[in-house]
Parts: structure tokens; C-alpha cells; sequence
């Protein structure tokens, strides 16, 4: 079992994957970026796996058709903010006022698509993907007389929608197939084919295939998708990347949004006053990451601090001689016993000393061991 773009699964999620490989022996491969958007919600097992488990990485960018560019992805990944002056350096980042920064996206986007160019806009919110998508609607509508006088279908958030607009789904519902099988997921994007008087909508992609979306589901999880958060682009490759770098931004964010184009990255930082330098802006970015942390992740930062070591599924990594897979290579090959279970005399020793090393920096006064086999039936 593959899972993809695992970094942003919550941890409710992976546990029930785990449970159903162990219950049926499977393999479960997980494949991502722990550097890239976490999981909405409660998330940061990818990244603790990455960080204590034995794993595969690839390190050689291949997307892009700069060497400077793949470089510069790299120390952005890795939190080096000089990463910011070789973008500025090549003339990628833009300082605009946030009133000019829909127009400018979409002269952009207007010029590269005319060129047979696909193009991915990122935003970090919605709000800025809508007024995106309403001002590269406008244009179309501006440019071509036609759209006026075809059919248009309005959308939840009260933009509306004709036959060539780019639409995003944002519901997953499997029981909805397009002719190539593929089901409708959150976050897909489409182009509109046809819109039927049922309220319903025709869409398709390249790859995906044509699907009909019912009425009900268009009123309330279709978009307009041209612009999208880097949740809706984090796993697209396109040519040309568009970014625009809004107040509060992450680096996990900018990551994603500096990194879609084959052929070229910009990125757009809104300054009101027009007096920041875009580098130092991006810079300050890459200084700010909100890398999510599992229970497991953080309970081995307590053990650090206590000066504990943790065990091996806290924060090391697992010994190599208990290493063994979900299912074994062979029928008659019967995997090792787990590692033994600590005695409960040091495991309480650990805790008291974990307790201890709190109270002295908080100042509290030490307590006694704690009984950790209270409340537990015998």
C-alpha cells in the first residue's frame, strides 16, 4: 500500500492505516516531503518517521530546467535563508502594493497561457485565491465577447461559472467516476465542458478524464480553480509557477509555492508601503516554519529534556537487529521478537527523573514517583 503526499495525513489517519496493514500483512510505504504543507489537523508522523526510521531520500531535483533553481529549491527546503538573494538575484520576487496584486497576476497568467503555457497560482488563503480567480475571470470575460452570452451557473461563494472556466472540486466522493475510472477528490482541478439544466456540470482533465458532477455537489463544493492554496498545488508540475507570499506565510508554504514550474518560479510579496526589500521578505519567510509535531515527536523532546534517553519509537532510531518487515519475504519466515519491554521499576525511574528535571525549572517542588499501574485493572 502506497501512500502519497504522506506528510499531510493527520495521525487519526495513519493510525487506521497501520491497523489495517498490520491486520492483513501489508507493506505500507509512505513517500513525501516532511518539508513540504502539513496535515490539516493533527499531523507530524511522516516527519517523525522520517527523523527515526531507516527511509530512502532523493536529493536531486529534477523538475526544473534551471541548475540555479534546483539549488535554490533545496536551501529553501532546508531553511537556509540566503536561498532569498539567489531568487532575487535572478529577478523572482516582486514587492507590489496588495491592491495591484490580482491585475498583475492575471496580466501574468493571461500572457503565459497565450504562450501554451500551463501555469499554477498559489496562494496562502482562500480569500486571496477567490479574488484571484474573480480578476482572471474578468479578463477572460473582457477578451472574449462570447462568454457573455453563454450559460453561467453560479457557485456556493457566489462567483459563477461557464463552459471553459477552471473549476476545483473540494469534496472527495469516490462515487463520483470519470470515464477513466478515476474518482473525484478535494482539490482536483477541471475544466468545464458543458453545463446541463439540471444545475449539473461536465468536467474534465487531461489525465483524470470527463466526469458529470451532479447539481447538489456543485452547489456546495465546486470552485473556481485557477489560483488555489499550496494544499490544492502542492503535488502539481507545471510550467510556470506563480506565488504570491502573503502575511504569514511559512516557509513549508513558500516551499511548495517556489517550487510547481518546470521553466520558472516568481514569487509576489504585498508590501502597503513599498519600501521592503522582497529578499529580506522571503528570507524572514524561510525563518519561519509551523513543522507540525506528533505525540511521539514531542514526548521524545520531553525525554531530551529531562536528559532521558528515549525509547526506541520516541525519538531514536530503532535497532537494527529488531528491524523487520510488516510481512515477512517468505511464507515460513517468522519475524524476531520484539525488543523486551522495560522492567517497571525503570520506566518509573525515567519518569521521576523526567518530573524532576520540570519541577526544577519551574521551580515546583519534586514529587514522588507516580504509581503507573493506577487505574489499571489487574
Amino acid at each position: 500500500m502506497i501512500l502519497d503526499e504522506a506528510g499531510m495525513a493527520r495521525t487519526d489517519d495513519f493510525a487506521q492505516l497501520v491497523d489495517l496493514a498490520e491486520q492483513h500483512q501489508w507493506r505500507l510505504v509512505a513517500v513525501g516531503d516532511p518539508a513540504q504543507l502539513p496535515a490539516v489537523g493533527r499531523g507530524g508522523v511522516f516527519a517523525h518517521w522520517c527523523d527515526t526510521l531507516p527511509h530512502h531520500r532523493l536529493d536531486t531535483p529534477r523538475r526544473f530546467t534551471e541548475p540555479w533553481e534546483a539549488d535554490a529549491s533545496l536551501a529553501l527546503r532546508d531553511g537556509d535563508p540566503t536561498a532569498a538573494d539567489t531568487y532575487g538575484e535572478h529577478g523572482r520576487l516582486h514587492s507590489i502594493h496588495p491592491a495591484l496584486v490580482a491585475a498583475a497576476i492575471a496580466d501574468v497568467h493571461q500572457a503565459q497561457v497565450g504562450r501554451g503555457r500551463t501555469v499554477a497560482i498559489t496562494t496562502n488563503t482562500a480569500d486571496m485565491a477567490r479574488t484571484l480567480n474573480t480578476e482572471i475571470q474578468r479578463r477572460l470575460d473582457r477578451h472574449d465577447p462570447r462568454r457573455h452570452r453563454s450559460d453561467r451557473r453560479t457557485l456556493a461563494d457566489g462567483t459563477h461559472v461557464v463552459v471553459g472556466d477552471t473549476v476545483a472540486t473540494r469534496r472527495n466522493d469516490p462515487s463520483f467516476l470519470t470515464d477513466r475510472g478515476d474518482p473525484v477528490r478535494n482539490r482536483h482541478t477541471w475544466n468545464v465542458t458543458a453545463l446541463i439544466a439540471d444545475g449539473s456540470l461536465t468536467v474534465t482533465h487531461p489525465d483524470r478524464g470527463t466526469v458529470t458532477l451532479p447539481g447538489g455537489y456543485v452547489d456546495r463544493h465546486v470552485e473556481l480553480g485557477w489560483a488555489v492554496t499550496g494544499y490544492g498545488n502542492q503535488g502539481d508540475t507545471v510550467d510556470i509557477g506563480l506565488a504570491i507570499l502573503e502575511p504569514g506565510t511559512t516557509r513549508n508554504h513558500a516551499y511548495v509555492a517556489l517550487t510547481r514550474g518546470r521553466l520558472a518560479n516568481n514569487a509576489w510579496i504585498p508590501d502597503p508601503i513599498g519600501i521592503a526589500d522582497p529578499a529580506t521578505a522571503l528570507a524572514e519567510i524561510i525563518d519561519r516554519t509551523p513543522r507540525a509535531s506528533s505525540a511521539l515527536a514531542t514526548q521524545a523532546a520531553l525525554h531530551r529534556a529531562a536528559g532521558v534517553e528515549a525509547p526506541w519509537g520516541l525519538g531514536r532510531e530503532r535497532p537494527a537487529q529488531t528491524r523487520t518487515p510488516l510481512k515477512p519475504d517468505r511464507p515460513n519466515q517468522t519475524s524476531p521478537p520484539a525488543p523486551p519491554t522495560p522492567a517497571l521499576s525503570e520506566l518509573d525511574e525515567k519518569v521521576a527523573a523526567m518530573q524532576a528535571r520540570f519541577d526544577r525549572l519551574q521551580g515546583a517542588p519534586t514529587r514522588e514517583t507516580p504509581d503507573l499501574d493506577r487505574g489499571l485493572s489487574r
